[in-house]
């Protein structure tokens, strides 16, 4: 069976139809995943049946699977398959890019729903090449060359702020912190576009530049990135395979629900960003 490709969203978004997913899937078909992966940067499919080896050895046929710098997993043997479990208070509730933090980001993430509740917690998704493209010509020529501080400790620092931690874990917290600079604008390694590559999870500041213009400018594109134009909201169904490119895209899960949302989630390193 042929596989089909429907688009859902405007800068980015499709659904996967056709694919028999309970076989390993064909070298053929992997490509077809991989183009419509690079044509439309969020993919997914729906009613898919994945055992947690299953799920890795996909991500393996893509790249290198991570162990995940902090969420929980499933426990020896499956340390791969990390666990985002409403119910362990594992959420993900602000817009950001998977570990930017890290020299190698994921270039993709995998997530596979497993439990979902009645109402509520969609994630969307910004692509963040519509994004750049739509910036005016001065903001480009401003941000060409400029590089940004990534930071994990920069979590524990906003929950400190809002009150949600004591001072001795925000200083373990940037005592072991992982961090990394990286350009504010990328170049996709395989399609060559250019995306904005800041978000407000991790990125600290700009390097070189004053702190409140660092924070005015950070702020403006986060806004912009985040324009309704840019962004695709999936409905999550149990059994949902979502594939994004982590290269050139923001995700916010939404924590509009009540009940139970367990999702198993692979993710597959990529390379050091490079400017543009």
């Amino acid at each position: 069976m042929l596989m089909d490709v429907h688009a859902r969203g405007r800068a980015l978004g499709a659904e996967l139809v056709g694919l028999d997913w309970s076989r390993p899937l064909t070298d053929g078909e992997l490509d077809g995943v991989g183009k419509a992966l690079l044509d439309h940067q969020v993919i997914y499919a729906r009613q898919v049946t994945l055992t947690p080896d299953e799920h890795v050895r996909l991500g393996e046929r893509l790249g290198e699977v991570e162990v995940h710098a902090f969420f929980p997993n499933l426990g020896a043997g499956y340390e791969r398959v990390s666990l985002l479990d409403s119910e362990d208070g594992t959420r993900a509730s602000m817009w950001h890019t998977d570990e930017t933090f890290l020299e190698r980001p994921p270039m993709g993430t995998l997530l596979h729903a497993q439990v979902i509740p009645p109402v509520g917690g969609d994630t969307c998704f910004a692509s963040m090449t519509a994004a750049y493209a739509e910036l005016s010509a001065p903001m480009k020529r401003y941000l060409d060359g400029l590089t940004a501080e990534h930071g994990l400790a920069r979590i524990a620092e906003m929950k400190h702020r809002a009150g949600r931690s004591t001072a001795d874990e925000l200083a373990n917290a940037i005592a072991e912190d992982r961090r990394c600079t990286h350009p504010v604008v990328r170049t996709h390694p395989e399609t060559g576009a250019r995306s904005l590559y800041v978000n407000p999870t991790y990125t600290r500041w700009l390097d070189g530049v004053p702190a409140d213009e660092s924070e005015a400018v950070l702020r403006l594109l986060f806004a912009h990135a985040t324009h309704e134009r840019f962004v695709y909201r999936h409905r999550w169904e149990v059994g949902d395979l979502v594939i994004w490119d982590n290269r050139c895209t923001m995700h916010i899960a939404l924590a509009d629900f009540d009940g139970h949302r367990r999702m198993h989630r692979v993710s597959v390193l990529g390379e050091r960003p490079e400017p543009a």
